[in-house]
């Protein structure tokens, strides 16, 4: 990233700060701009293996969940 990238960086960082955006909100602007896949695969690169195993538990537990109230 070159300093004139990085400026404007930090200044939609400010402004997102300042309406104190929230994680479903920044999902929305990540998809917008066609970068969740990208994103996902950073994360994921640069997450540990207990965090990831917690999450892939995470979604298993609400997977079963969505399909046991299905059947309900």
């Amino acid at each position: 990233m070159d300093r004139n990238q990085q400026s404007s960086a930090d200044h939609i960082i400010e402004h997102l700060s300042a309406i104190d955006v929230d994680g479903e909100t920044m999902q929305y602007i990540i998809k917008q701009l066609g970068l969740e896949e990208q994103m996902l695969r950073q994360l994921l690169l640069q997450a540990n293996d207990n965090d990831i195993n917690y999450l892939l538990e995470e979604r298993n537990s609400i997977h079963d969940r969505g399909n046991n109230t299905q059947f309900n």
